[in-house]
């Protein structure tokens, strides 16, 4: 058990080490087709209550740091919880705490997608629910080398 690498692919140790302790926001994404705000907001209150795995600490942490409506506040949430990147991108995605759990959160949770409440957004919940978990499921972050 352990992690091996802990870098994306791509990504070297020497960038790992050179973090500046700034996250990152996710690039700008877009759905296949767009879900409105409710649905998007049912969705993220959805993940972050059936949080089981881990340390509680760290999912209330990871949370208000994605809430959180400042670089400057972001930094001070994951800074006092000891949050770093997993990934390269440095954004909130994939991340490690100090004794080395991974912590994996959803696009979605971080960023609303560019064509949120757009031209025929999802009426219903259990389409928009398709249309975002599918997004994650393609676009989840992997790390190399990473045994969990």
């Amino acid at each position: 058990m352990g992690c091996g690498s802990s870098k994306e692919d791509g990504g070297g140790a020497a960038e790992a080490l050179s973090w500046d302790g700034m996250v990152k926001n996710p690039k700008t994404w877009e759905l296949e087709r767009a879900v409105q705000t409710e649905h998007l907001q049912r969705m993220r209150a959805e993940f972050w209550e059936t949080r089981v795995e881990g340390r509680e600490e760290m999912w209330v942490a990871l949370m208000a740091a994605a809430d959180a409506d400042s670089d400057e506040l972001r930094f001070q949430i994951v800074d006092a919880a000891g949050i770093q990147p997993a990934l390269k991108r440095k954004t909130l995605e994939l991340v490690y705490d100090e004794r080395g759990a991974i912590y994996e959160v959803p696009i979605y949770c971080l960023s609303a997608p560019s064509n949120v409440d757009g031209e025929n957004a999802c009426e219903e919940m259990k389409d928009a629910r398709f249309y975002l978990q599918g997004y994650y499921e393609s676009h989840r972050p992997k790390l190399v080398g990473h045994r969990m």
